[in-house]
C-alpha cells in the first residue's frame, strides 16, 4: 500500500489536544488523525441530505446531542 506523506501545522491548543488523545488511547498522533477523518467522513455521509442527524443518547435513549456536518 502506498501512503501519502503530509506535513501539517496546528496551533498550540490543537496540537495539545492531538497529543492528549494520542496519550489517552496509546496510539500515534497519525492514528488519531486517521480516526478523526474516518468519523468525519461517516458523519458527512450520514447527514449529507440534510434530512438525517447523528445523535448521541444517554443510557435511557434520550438524545443529548445531535451532530451535523454543514457545508
Amino acid at each position: 500500500m502506498i501512503m501519502a506523506r503530509l506535513t501539517v501545522q496546528f496551533p498550540d491548543p490543537t496540537s495539545e489536544i492531538l497529543a492528549d488523545l494520542s496519550a489517552q488511547d496509546q496510539v500515534s498522533k497519525t492514528e488519531i488523525l486517521r480516526r478523526a477523518l474516518s468519523v468525519y467522513k461517516y458523519l458527512a455521509k450520514e447527514t449529507q441530505d440534510g434530512k438525517r442527524k447523528v445523535a448521541i443518547t444517554d443510557e435511557n435513549g434520550k438524545v443529548v446531542k445531535e451532530i451535523l456536518i454543514t457545508k
